[in-house]
């Protein structure tokens, strides 16, 4: 039986409706956003990725469901351990770049 995940999206500015951030078990995995005629998706954590980690979708909704099937099959793919440690490298850049926003007012 396949196993389904969920995806969250959304907004990654307000006032800017076609570019969305992808978030799965509270980390953001990826982006898509429209590109002319066409939505480009990516996925987006701190490791090696393969090419078929991005593409195009005629559309917003097959554009999230391209990445879904990509995370699904780097889920797949990597294990428990090296996905730990792109988190921790994701939550070590979060803290850099909070301390230096911090340090500039």
């Amino acid at each position: 039986m396949k196993q389904s995940i969920s995806l969250n999206a959304k907004l990654r500015w307000p006032d800017v409706k076609d570019h969305y951030i992808i978030l799965h078990d509270g980390h953001v995995i990826g982006n898509v956003h429209r590109s002319g005629d066409s939505w480009s998706w990516s996925i987006s954590i701190p490791m090696g990725l393969p090419d078929w980690s991005s593409g195009n979708a005629s559309s917003l909704h097959d554009g999230i469901k391209a990445l879904g099937n990509a995370w699904a099959g780097i889920l797949k793919s990597t294990s428990a351990e090296r996905l730990q440690r792109a988190w921790d490298l994701e939550r070590a850049a979060e803290a850099r770049n909070i301390r230096l926003d911090s340090n500039t007012s």
